[in-house]
């Protein structure tokens, strides 16, 4: 075998294995693209397209796959799957706002980026597990246990390449959250190790995609998820995913900024004033798709609350399926008879549905066709274009040109292997989670990392370790 193509054999044994998710170089497409998404002239933009902060976005984008990786202990497996949800990101958010305020410090927008990452991350998995993956499951049955790492390769291929970034990590409090919301205790030095591995897998991926035969390969086990890995009509997949995460960040730079989301619903599937929507129950596309804005309670929320009529006032039956469950975010109304040719439907969710929280959500409401002429629209979407209402905050003279949706790095020298992080080893961070702010202003994390190059020996030595699955919440 060509060495190099043994190195990338070795390197793959060291890939995060996950049983349905994005890969890492998807995730890092996504935030890139959402990034590019984010309406300029607000606060939020001037964060997001700040070259300076891209390693902390990136590596809170490709983060919590750490606890996935081969070696890892039962209580980081716990940490890294708790990494994707809601719980332990609104616990670093809200520890964020307890030790910071605006106008945000440098070491301030550091961890805001790094937020924004996780969040990208969790909610990205989320939809298109939902959506897409399950497509694939509906079209392609069979063996999905290499799914992720095959629709990565052919999404690298098709975009380029992925960064493995600069390790910026804020372990201190990262590691409190682990030990008062999870419960377990986590070796920092055991984290940064594992948090390297993912960078690995990046350049596998990247090294993978350059190969014709390997791409053909990746495409010929899911030919459906290759055919629509880009398509507008195939919910889920990474241009949907990156309008819902730059729409996710909006909402939670509301949170950020002390006030309540300003919608409800990020997303549906059906748009609102959509047309041509299936009609066959027994078809995945006649499933009707919403992505809130908040964690809502479950197994399943309570169906009283999800209403489908048709335009004579005829409420359709529906089987509710809050996809990942307790704490996640998408809800499938999937109808139990099919639905009428060429008419309207009006999709409303009562106000008061809940969220993990303790929240109460506002109501919603958006219409669709199944004929050939959408209605008009219930909303208006071009709210998520507007820049958000918090300022113009400094950029560090950044305009944002440099961030694409490639992969690329902005500034040469800035794509090196994800190395170790020494956030927390230098006196920085020692507020707990949620803890009210003191007078003065943090010491911060000290994240200014070595980097690592990951040799022949090392990645050899990932043989030995078994591989790790995530574990699927359904």
């Amino acid at each position: 075998m060509p060495r190099a193509h043994l190195l990338v054999v070795l390197a793959l044994a060291g890939a995060p294995t996950l049983a349905s998710a994005n890969g890492n170089v998807s995730h890092q497409w996504v935030s890139r693209a959402a990034i590019a998404g984010t309406p300029v002239g607000g606060s939020l933009h001037g964060l997001v397209s700040d070259p300076a902060l891209l390693p902390m976005l990136d590596t809170g984008t490709m983060y919590p796959d750490w606890g996935y990786t081969p070696g890892a202990t039962t209580e980081e497996r716990e940490a890294g799957e708790a990494s994707h949800w809601e719980p332990v990101q609104d616990a670093y958010r809200q520890w964020i706002v307890a030790n910071y305020a605006p106008p945000w410090s440098e070491e301030a927008r550091q961890h805001l980026a790094f937020y924004l990452g996780l969040s990208s991350h969790g909610l990205a998995d989320q939809s298109y597990d939902a959506m897409f993956f399950e497509r694939s499951r509906f079209y392609e049955p069979g063996d999905h246990s290499e799914f992720d790492q095959d629709t990565d390769v052919m999404w690298a291929a098709t975009t380029g390449p992925g960064a493995p970034p600069q390790a910026w990590v804020p372990v201190g409090p990262l590691l409190e959250l682990f030990a008062s919301i999870v419960g377990v205790t986590i070796e920092e030095s055991s984290m940064e190790q594992q948090l390297g591995f993912v960078g690995v897998a990046i350049a596998a991926v990247n090294a993978l995609a350059t190969d014709p035969v390997q791409v053909a390969d990746a495409e010929a086990d899911f030919p459906w998820a290759a055919a629509h890995d880009d398509d507008p009509a195939a919910p889920g997949n990474p241009p949907h995913e990156a309008e819902i995460v730059r729409r996710y960040w909006r909402s939670n730079w509301a949170l950020v900024h002390g006030d309540p989301v300003p919608r409800p619903v990020l997303w549906t599937h059906p748009a609102d004033g959509g047309a041509g929507h299936p009609i066959e129950a027994a078809s995945i596309e006649s499933w009707v798709s919403i992505v809130f804005a908040r964690a809502l309670v479950g197994p399943d929320p309570d169906p009283s609350y999800f209403h489908l009529v048709d335009s004579g006032g005829a409420e359709v039956p529906l089987t509710l399926d809050l996809f990942y469950g307790d704490g996640s975010h998408v809800v499938h109304l999937r109808p139990d008879e099919d639905l009428l040719p060429d008419e309207v439907y009006v999709v409303t969710v009562d106000p008061g549905l809940p969220t993990i929280h303790g929240e109460a959500l506002e109501g919603w409401s958006f219409a669709f066709s199944t004929g050939n002429q959408g209605p008009p629209p219930v909303n208006d979407d071009a709210f998520w274009d507007e820049p958000d209402p918090y300022g113009d905050e400094p950029t560090g003279g950044s305009t944002g040109e440099g961030v694409d949706e490639s992969g690329a790095e902005p500034e040469a020298g800035s794509t090196a292997a994800v190395g170790s992080s020494s956030a927390g080893s230098t006196g920085g961070d020692t507020t707990s989670p949620g803890a009210e702010p003191d007078d003065s202003e943090p010491s911060g994390c000290g994240c200014s990392p070595p980097r690592r190059e990951f040799s022949p020996v090392l990645l050899l030595g990932l043989l030995l370790v078994p591989h790790r699955r995530r574990r699927r919440r359904r």
